[in-house]
């Protein structure tokens, strides 16, 4: 009874704190056309940015900045650079324009009283054929020609808002086509039925194992983004045939840009929600640079604490961004993160251990992750530049369980360390063709111990115990690629590309080929297609439980895809794509031997459908539907089976409106077939102890997976700061997502099968963000 009381008292203040608005003064609601604030009168602030081409980062000289509806606009100066004064405060639509390039828009660009908003515009080059009519309009869909299939972005208004989603990318990223959700309490990503560790993660140009605190090597289990989205200035998402210039994954892409701060103006953050406590901070720094920092402190120990739960998870993270510009043709950014991770769990003294996953005994966990990186772009010309990015990379995981009087029973202590050095040269031959160059090298340094007493499973098989060390010497990992993307018609973009990696550690040579179309069969109608080669080396962790795991060779994967697109209006689009993925030395582990081998294949493939209206006035949301099947193959004589991440159907239903300036209401509805587990089929008696008897490999399914997420936001609008307020119901209806069984078997050998109760049924979320 006491969390039914806890959750009406928070349903309550929340409903209240959204409701109400002051009575009198700067926060009452004011008419939206006058765009009011306070009582003396109209309130107003500035739009300031940069125009550069997308291709060759150079300035755009005389391009037409205009704000939506007002009236107001300007032009680039040689710089690219704009300022637009006396805009109402608010939030606008700012769009670019200039001959010979695609005309762009930003939505959701919030204008402060007082204050100057920095907007940054990349402007991709339009080749036209003489006599060739082309749709100019600006539109909230961009295409990518380096990308022209299984690819999104997503901007920081599309993540800040999103229901059900806590603000944390990771879990926006769950609606999108291909991707199927974990469950309630896991920001993974499952992308086309693919392991999460399958996905390539990049920060600001630096390849980094995780994004996610609480996440492990090879682990499926992911709690919040470790970068908030008021950071970001956007999300790339590559769900399949991604380009050359990205490898060592077969899955996808997941790469995350952060914002310049502002060159002119000081701006503060606050954030306060059930993910933590934030304060984020931008502004100019002495000598004409920039700075973007944010600190962020979890509260999830503070909260299982007063709810008397035997979990303390507790969490911090560290995230900054320096930029200098050193004249006209140099630019330097400095960026980094460091995150803490720490949980305990206090065993149940009535929990047995049902499945040789030790349940029974206390847990004590500690992550650090860090990663520090410089990237320094030089103009070349004024058809390109280069691209180069120094970093590093490290990360410890250690893990102790045991009992008060044996506390480190089973356990682990890692530590993996990288060192990177990338540079990439991108040229614009002409204006048909755009070509990139890039090498890159990678120092990898870990070392890992792990230790266990024997363990019984629940079919009676018995685990020896063990203790490993791995601690081999640094190695290295370089390689190469060259892209080149080619209009040789106004209407038909060619991306070819060949990638070379090389792994000192096993001695391998990849070369991977890539190739991507894109053809405009109308003006708002385009068919697009991609294959590839892809391979991803065995990460330590898999290598360091036994030494014949250092003779594991590449996994590899080819995809192939295909589909169209249509643009129904400028603001919505629909698109449809088939995708079929041959997967070939699939790593295959035996947690009883710990020997990984290179036997597995398998396959997946499916047909997802998107419906997508972007940000403007009135209804804006998704629908997104996916056909899919995975399947793996352990070895060649052994029968396929349907893998985990096997989840046939997908649907997911994102809406929201404003009926004010003021106000907005959204809702997320999410349904998704239940996935694949081995179900215990009977119990054997084996010297008087009962054991289970285990049916054929993920041949049963837990039951379907869906849950209605409704989001409130409310925004105040006072003189010289603005209070946002929300209110973000997960799971309305109380539905119990089953996602596990625990089996136990009783004195006659009956199995019993039980639901644990991972996760609350319906769960309140209140949040509160001041910006100053």
């Amino acid at each position: 009874m006491k969390s039914v009381e806890v959750t009406l008292l928070l349903v309550l203040l929340g409903a209240a704190m959204l409701v109400a608005a002051p009575a009198h003064g700067a926060g009452a609601d004011a008419p939206e056309e006058a765009n009011a604030g306070p009582a003396h009168g109209l309130t107003v602030g500035s739009v300031e940015g940069k125009v550069t081409d997308k291709y060759t980062h150079q300035p755009l000289f005389a391009a037409d900045v205009m704000v939506a509806g007002t009236g107001l606009g300007g032009i680039t100066d040689r710089d690219g650079r704009f300022t637009i004064g006396d805009v109402p405060a608010g939030s606008h639509r700012v769009t670019v324009s200039m001959m010979g390039y695609e005309v762009v828009a930003v939505d959701d660009v919030e204008v402060r009283d007082g204050s100057v908003t920095t907007v940054r515009f990349e402007l991709s080059p339009r080749v036209l054929d003489i006599g060739l009519d082309v749709l100019v309009e600006a539109s909230h869909f961009h295409k990518d020609s380096e990308k022209p299939t299984s690819f999104r972005t997503l901007t920081p208004q599309e993540m800040r808002y999103s229901p059900g989603a806590l603000e944390d990318v990771f879990r926006v990223l769950q609606s999108m086509p291909g991707v199927s959700p974990a469950d309630m309490t896991n920001s993974n990503l499952i992308v086309r039925g693919g392991d999460p560790s399958e996905n390539r993660t990049l920060f600001e140009n630096i390849e980094i194992p995780r994004a996610l605190h609480f996440g492990r090597p090879g682990g499926t289990i992911g709690g919040i983004s470790i970068v908030s989205p008021s950071l970001l200035k956007k999300v790339d998402f590559l769900t399949g045939g991604f380009p050359a210039r990205y490898g060592d994954k077969v899955s996808s892409v997941f790469e995350m840009k952060l914002r310049d701060g502002s060159s002119t103006d000081y701006s503060t953050n606050l954030n306060f929600n059930m993910g933590g406590f934030s304060l984020a901070a931008d502004g100019p720094l002495p000598g004409g640079g920039t700075m973007l920092f944010s600190v962020r402190r979890g509260v999830f120990d503070l909260l299982t604490s007063a709810m008397s739960v035997p979990a303390l998870p507790s969490y911090w993270d560290v995230v900054g961004k320096v930029t200098y510009d050193l004249g006209s043709s140099n630019k330097l950014s400095l960026v980094g993160f460091y995150f803490p991770d720490d949980l305990e769990i206090a065993a149940d003294p009535e929990e047995e251990n049902r499945h040789g996953m030790w349940p029974g005994l206390d847990l004590e966990r500690s992550d650090h992750g860090r990663a520090v990186g410089l990237n320094w772009r030089c103009l070349q010309g004024e058809r390109g530049y280069v691209l180069t990015t120094a970093s590093h990379v490290s990360n410890s995981w250690t893990t102790s369980r045991g009992t008060e009087e044996e506390p480190g029973l089973v356990g682990d202590a890692i530590r993996e360390e990288e060192f990177q050095l990338k540079s990439e040269l991108n040229r614009r031959l002409s204006d048909r063709v755009n070509v990139r160059l890039g090498v890159f090298a990678r120092q990898i340094h870990s070392e890992q111990n792990t230790w266990s007493v024997s363990d019984t499973m629940a079919t009676g098989e018995v685990v020896p115990g063990y203790r490993v060390t791995y601690n081999p010497a640094p190695t290295h990992k370089a390689g190469s690629y060259l892209q080149a993307t080619v209009r040789p018609f106004s209407r038909v973009s060619l991306t070819s590309g060949l990638r070379y990696d090389y792994y000192d550690f096993t001695g391998e040579s990849k070369l991977s080929p890539r190739l991507g179309m894109a053809l405009s069969l109308t003006d708002r109608t385009t068919f697009n297609a991609a294959y590839g080669h892809y391979y991803q080396t065995a990460a330590p962790w898999q290598v360091a439980s036994h030494p014949s795991n250092t003779a594991l060779r590449s996994s590899g994967s080819v995809h192939y895809v295909a589909g169209l697109e249509h643009l129904l209006s400028n603001n919505t689009q629909i698109s449809l794509e088939a995708y079929h993925k041959e997967l070939n030395d699939v790593f295959v582990h035996s947690y009883t031997s710990r020997i990984t081998t290179n036997e597995g294949s398998g396959y997946a493939q499916g047909v997802e459908l998107c419906v997508q209206r972007k940000m403007s006035r009135g209804l804006v949301g998704s629908l997104a539907y996916t056909y899919s099947i995975s399947v793996r193959r352990d070895g060649e004589s052994l029968p396929e089976y349907y893998s985990e991440f096997d989840r046939p159907h997908n649907l997911t239903l994102v809406g929201s409106f404003m009926p004010s300036d003021r106000w907005r209401i959204g809702a997320k509805f999410l349904y998704a077939t239940g996935s694949p587990y081995t179900p215990v089929v009977g119990s054997e008696q084996v010297d008087g102890e009962w054991y289970a008897v285990r049916g054929t490999k993920n041949s049963a399914r837990y039951p379907d997976y869906h849950m209605l997420d409704v989001r409130i936001d409310r925004s105040f609008q006072f003189a010289n700061w603005k209070l946002m307020a929300y209110l973000d119901l997960w799971n309305v209806y109380g539905y119990q997502n089953v996602t596990l069984y625990n089996y136990s078997i009783d004195e006659n050998g009956t199995v019993i099968r039980t639901v644990p109760d991972e996760a609350p049924r319906m769960l309140p979320i209140l949040g509160l963000e001041a910006r100053f």
